[in-house]
């Protein structure tokens, strides 16, 4: 029986190596190759198309924690340990999003958490789910020069802070007040409040109320449900208001400066704005989840262009609503880049649904001595407009906007 038992222990042993042989040798792949993927020209998609000078491209998104982990676990070790279920870490409803040191940082409003995805280390990890306070509704970030980062809570009513290592540091908490919106600058912490209808300023280190900015009201300088807020490099301030869909911009005084906005479904109006971002040189980007885009307007107010849109081709949006521009980790993205295209900086955009809820742009132009004829080829075709957004099934085209809705849209 002994030697009988050793016998079949042999054939095993034997049938388990040359198992292990085909597996670290390709497996049973056939020797017949399908050049599909290598014959298929790359196509990239830019804002405005072709035949107009693109300035825009799209260049990747994420979602969930397997497109950033560098971890992938081979056929020997699921031969030896036994293949086990790898859980991923995904964002469920993203809202506000923020940038820096090569981190994507991602308010999910359902997970109760953000969400961050580590691109340098090729990690993903999640704050505010541990310790005494953790996050329920997060609706946006702020992060400081020196990694500071706050994050408004619209369920609890609180702005928590977390350190440079984004541990947990306090909260920041007022009477008669609900963050939905957050930026920094300086010292200062500017907070959207979208039930006392103006925006809060802040001493980013102790939480003192400096001081606020409008009140509520239907005239130029006044709010009724104050969303996003944004500080351009000169302190002044810019304010989206989900309600009146206007945005408004005030000196570093609070000084009303001027407002843009109309609710039409033309392209330059504004019919449901969220969060907004501005570049070094003015440029104001609005996002606006009934066109499903975000909208590029001159520091004056004029519609310059716009980007994304409903669809299925690469950098469409479905319900955008989270915006931010991030300097620097261009080196992260070069791969996605077109060869002819000079990036300047990063557009991240997040997006309630599809598969796309962290979308990464760059803002740029063509090389010296390229055309628009010259890329025209590696174009990818893209949807514009907003009637193309209607016939895509938006629930958010159509109708005026009410009052009584705008509460529960924020807190899906």
């Amino acid at each position: 029986m002994m030697t009988q038992d050793l016998l079949h222990l042999d054939r095993r042993c034997a049938a388990l190596l040359a198992l292990l042989v085909i597996l670290l040798h390709g497996g049973c792949a056939s020797t017949t190759r399908t050049p599909e993927a290598a014959a298929t020209p790359t196509r990239y998609a830019f804002w405005p198309p072709y035949p107009d000078e693109p300035r825009i491209q799209f260049l990747a998104s994420f979602q969930h924690s397997g497109q950033v982990s560098e971890y992938k676990p081979s056929a020997l070790a699921d031969i030896v340990y036994g293949k086990e279920t790898q859980t991923e870490s995904a964002v469920n409803k993203p809202y506000g999003v923020e940038m820096w040191n090569g981190r994507v940082y991602t308010c999910d409003i359902r997970g109760g958490a953000v969400m961050i995805f580590d691109l340098r280390k090729k990690q993903t990890r999640i704050m505010g789910t541990t310790g005494r306070e953790i996050l329920v509704r997060p609706t946006d970030i702020a992060i400081a020069d020196d990694g500071t980062k706050y994050v408004a809570d619209i369920a609890r009513n609180l702005v928590f802070v977390f350190d440079a290592d984004e541990r947990f540091v306090r909260t920041f908490a007022m009477k008669d007040w609900q963050p939905s919106g957050l930026a920094v600058f300086g010292d200062r912490l500017y907070v959207a409040n979208f039930v006392a209808q103006r925006v809060e300023i802040l001493d980013r280190f102790t939480g003192s109320p400096l001081g606020h900015i409008g009140e509520r009201g239907d005239e130029d300088g006044k709010f009724v449900r104050p969303l996003g807020v944004e500080v351009d490099a000169d302190g002044n301030v810019y304010v989206t208001d989900v309600i009146r869909c206007k945005m408004q911009k005030f000196s570093p005084d609070g000084e009303f400066l001027f407002g843009f906005g109309t609710i039409t479904n033309n392209i330059g109006a504004i019919r449901r704005p969220k969060h907004l971002a501005v570049d070094d040189e003015g440029l104001i980007y609005i996002v606006d989840s009934a066109f499903q885009n975000v909208q590029v307007f001159s520091p004056d107010g004029y519609i310059l262009t716009f980007f994304g849109a409903a669809g299925q081709h690469p950098g469409a949006m479905y319900l955008p609503v989270g915006i931010t521009i991030h300097h620097g980790d261009m080196d992260l993205f070069k791969q996605y880049l077109h060869p002819d295209f000079e990036a300047r900086y990063l557009i991240l955009v997040t997006n309630q649904f599809t598969e796309n809820k962290v979308s990464v742009y760059a803002f740029g132009q063509l090389r010296p001595g390229v055309t628009v004829a010259d890329i025209r080829a590696s174009q990818a075709d893209i949807t514009l407009g907003i009637e193309d957004a209607a016939a895509a099934g938006s629930p958010t085209i159509g109708g005026e906007v009410s009052p009584e809705e705008i509460p529960a849209d924020l807190k899906r």
